[in-house]
């Protein structure tokens, strides 16, 4: 069966509850940019929304995939009929499948939309990245670290962006959204090396907790000061 993931079984359903944080806080953050985008009227508002809906509906691919996969392989456990199961598997095959591309599709697609925000991309680049990008999605069903290598690279790339943003600045909000994209790159490492071992994804998942934990605590830091200046 194709896998989006490699939880071992004593850690199903709590990866389903950490991406289900991840989810909130990116719709949270998108939801913020948009009211802003028709306040300021700024494209990078835009675009930064835009980002992080496009990365939210990932994880919400991920979290329905695994939530189907987990709940199909329980069941006919419990079953037990070797025709029924094998029909559920097969069906289940086929929504993992199609959420597999979806969920590589719209991280990439969000992470490199984050990324041209700060760094204007020619023509070129953007065609060389795009082709990048469907090579992580389509001719990566077995080497799946293709795509984490990708992610790792463009989520690199803006944690060092945030961080030399963090060096102009020394704002607090900014030194919490650099190292919030910096725990979350580090994850990606961690989940490349899962055909070691299945408690690497354990890890990973635990360090994309901790990053998008970082990551709302950053918003709210934002929030605050928002309302504070307002009230000022």
């Amino acid at each position: 069966m194709v896998q989006v993931v490699f939880s071992p079984k004593w850690f199903w359903g709590k990866d389903i509850f950490i991406d289900s944080i991840a989810l909130l806080v990116l719709l949270s953050i998108a939801i913020f940019a948009t009211k802003y985008y028709w306040i300021k009227k700024s494209r990078n508002y835009l675009y930064l929304a835009l980002s992080f809906y496009l990365i939210a509906l990932s994880f919400f691919s991920k979290i329905l995939i695994n939530f189907t996969i987990y709940y199909q392989v329980l069941h006919t456990q419990i079953i037990g009929s070797m025709t029924y199961t094998q029909t559920i598997l097969k069906s289940s095959e086929i929504f993992a499948v199609s959420g597999l591309f979806f969920y590589r599709f719209f991280t990439l697609l969000g992470l490199f939309m984050l990324y041209s925000i700060y760094e204007k991309q020619s023509k070129a680049n953007i065609i060389l990245m795009v082709y990048f990008i469907l090579i992580s999605i389509f001719f990566s069903k077995e080497e799946y670290y293709l795509f984490y290598l990708t992610s790792l690279i463009l989520l690199g790339i803006i944690s060092n962006r945030y961080y030399q943003n963090y060096r102009k600045n020394k704002s607090k909000a900014s030194g919490m959204l650099a190292a919030s994209f910096s725990i979350i790159t580090l994850s990606q490492v961690f989940f490349m090396l899962v055909s070691i071992t299945k408690h690497f994804y354990v890890a990973g998942e635990i360090m994309q907790l901790i990053g998008y934990t970082v990551l709302l605590t950053a918003f709210i830091t934002v929030l605050k000061h928002g309302r504070e200046k307002n009230k000022g």
